[in-house]
């Protein structure tokens, strides 16, 4: 789209599954806080297509790439994430996950190095630790007294190691498709408001490829005509004055270009600067360039079956467009996004760490936009 003749971006994008889901969102505004965790990209689109076939999206559970741990719902909103810890020996404890977003370094520096040196009121836990990560793996390997370790199982390893994080998301706050604030109470919300304005774009879409298809169809239809019916001899255009030709080919039901056509009826179609008027284009009535410029060339036998062949193939896609549902689209769309998923997912040398050292940012915190 243009505006004062600088090409300008669409508002917002709208993907085949609500992205916020997969992304998370996190932040603080003016009056307003957001806290939404991230989801599976799977189950997601297993929720989308439940609701494509009419059934209620499932309830989803928190996801972390790579995070071997667990996730457990405590109530409406309530999650608590906890990392995996085992013992190895009587001396001897082996962690192998931390809660999700805990850094190593954060977590040997705030645990682990307290439990060893003690403090004054707090005597030593543990007698020495070693680590033993990757840049993608955790592991501790802690040795302990008999009897800590035994008071440590007692109370529970998670609590001792404090290997537990709780996650409440009782604060859903996201920018609609309109751009105002709302408060979604569930995640079921936020998937069922995505659905329905993403259906409807999905309508929308239809309409727009059955409006180019057909206009690309006739396009090549007539094309198609024009030269066959050239090569037959039933027309003939040489020496004739361009009205006349003009005339005749309206009589013989030749339609005005119908991309061009198409083009001007979009209300919404991307506005182009005018062309300069020369003497070979037609500035009034039907425009029969497309066919009157055709290369001298698409005479031949070649080039003659190749156009025949673009026009079935145009025809083709059409009628099939024309049989599916906007649902049908949908459905296509999450078939092949799932495919190249598996395809590019895991990614060699591409891994996104649940254990990421938090960055520093400028204190400015923004929402995500529902779509």
């Amino acid at each position: 789209m243009y505006d004062d003749n600088q090409k300008v971006e669409p508002e917002w994008y709208i993907p085949i599954i609500p992205m916020v889901l997969i992304n998370g969102a996190e932040g603080i505004g003016t009056g307003w806080a957001c806290r939404l965790p991230n989801f599976d990209v799977k189950e997601v689109v297993n929720n989308v297509r439940r609701m494509l076939d009419g059934d209620e999206p499932l309830p989803m559970l928190p996801s972390f790439k790579n995070f071997k741990g667990t996730v457990l719902e405590l109530g409406p909103n309530q999650y608590i994430i906890s990392g995996e810890v085992s013992v190895l020996d009587s001396t001897t404890v082996e962690i192998t996950e931390l809660p999700a977003k805990t850094w190593t370094q954060i977590y040997k520096e705030q645990v682990l190095e307290p439990m060893l040196n003690g403090s004054e009121k707090t005597p030593p836990l543990i007698t020495d630790y070693k680590e033993y990560h990757t840049d993608t793996t955790v592991r501790f390997v802690v040795k302990m007294t008999e009897e800590k370790l035994a008071e440590a199982e007692a109370a529970g390893l998670h609590k001792v190691f404090k290997l537990q994080t709780s996650l409440t998301c009782n604060s859903m706050v996201l920018f609609d498709h309109m751009g105002c604030l709302r408060k979604y109470e569930v995640i079921q919300d936020i998937l069922k408001e995505f659905f329905e304005l993403r259906m409807k774009y999905y309508g929308l879409r239809k309409d727009w490829l059955l409006g180019v298809l057909g206009a690309e169809s006739c396009k090549l239809s007539n094309q198609a005509r024009f030269i066959l019916e050239k090569i037959e001899g039933k027309l003939v255009i040489e020496n004739k004055p361009k009205k006349e030709l003009i005339q005749m080919l309206e009589r013989m039901g030749y339609d005005s270009d119908p991309v061009k056509a198409w083009k001007k009826s979009q209300e919404k179609a991307e506005e182009e600067p005018e062309a300069e008027e020369n003497a070979e284009t037609v500035t009034s009535g039907p425009d029969y360039n497309y066919l009157l410029s055709m290369p001298m060339w698409y005479l031949t036998k070649e080039k003659k079956e190749e156009l025949c062949k673009q026009r079935d193939v145009k025809e083709q896609e059409l009628n099939t467009l024309k049989r599916k549902s906007a649902t049908d689209l949908w459905k296509e769309d999450l078939a092949a996004f799932l495919e190249e998923l598996e395809v590019s997912c895991p990614r060699p040398g591409f891994v996104i760490s649940t254990h990421a050292k938090p960055k520093k940012t400028s204190g400015k915190f923004f929402f995500c936009v529902l779509v």
